[in-house]
């Protein structure tokens, strides 16, 4: 069900007639990047289903073609019902972020020029856009607390958030589509896959985490909640 909180799902049943006329739908899979950073694409998209995190990616150094998107920096988690680039057309410059799919993520996309349109006609939804684009000044005063925190304490986090958005639970725990390694881990968070070893074995000795065929598991969510919540 649509999140009343986000961009589609403040949307009236007419608004929403109206800009389906424009889109087109998409599914993408784990992993799979929907936005890259510093790329001119102008198409905006609204998420149906699934998760996505936007990430800040380094710049390129000339010469290493490992640079790109080694180490990210985590901004922000966009799900159901949630509009993402869209500041890339509405400023005209190059995507100030890239979009990484957590889980399969279905999409409704469209170009920025029919997205102007369509707000410029129906003005309910362009006021519904101006609250999206206020509410994301507020997470980002929350992303900066969560940028200060002690990388032992960052890990155990983002794991529960991850969990709680697209974790899958099976006999052996509580599994991660995306990211399925400690590197993609680190690249997610902006952290080495050095200092994501280093946490992710204190947490796996403790018997928080554990990896097994390839995948990410999370063994007490719990635990892992205590740790940060103490911490903070």
């Amino acid at each position: 069900m649509t999140q009343e909180t986000s961009f589609w799902g403040r949307l009236g049943k007419a608004e929403r007639a109206a800009l389906l006329e424009y889109t087109t739908r998409d599914v993408l899979p784990p992993g799979d990047r929907l936005i890259r950073q510093r790329g001119r694409s102008r198409s905006v998209m609204i998420i149906l289903r699934g998760w996505a995190a936007v990430v800040s990616e380094p710049d390129p150094r000339p010469g290493d073609p490992s640079a790109p998107g080694a180490n990210g920096r985590l901004l922000a988690f966009r799900g159901e019902g949630d509009i993402v680039g869209d500041m890339a057309g509405l400023l005209n410059k190059p995507r100030s972020a890239s979009l990484r799919a957590l889980d399969e993520v279905e999409v409704l996309e469209l170009e920025d020029t029919q997205f102007k349109d369509f707000l410029w006609n129906h003005k309910e939804a362009w006021w519904t856009y101006t609250e999206i684009l206020a509410e994301r000044v507020d997470e980002q005063t929350a992303n900066i607390h969560f940028q200060k925190h002690k990388t032992s304490m960052q890990i155990p986090e983002i794991l529960v958030s991850l969990v709680e958005k697209v974790g899958r639970s099976n006999r052996d725990g509580i599994w991660l589509p995306y990211p399925r390694t400690q590197t993609e881990l680190g690249s997610l968070i902006g952290i080495s896959r050095e200092s994501v070893s280093t946490t992710w074995s204190r947490l796996r000795d403790d018997g928080l985490v554990a990896t097994r065929n390839g995948r990410m598991l999370v063994l007490d969510l719990e635990g892992l909640r205590k740790i940060y919540s103490t911490d903070s």
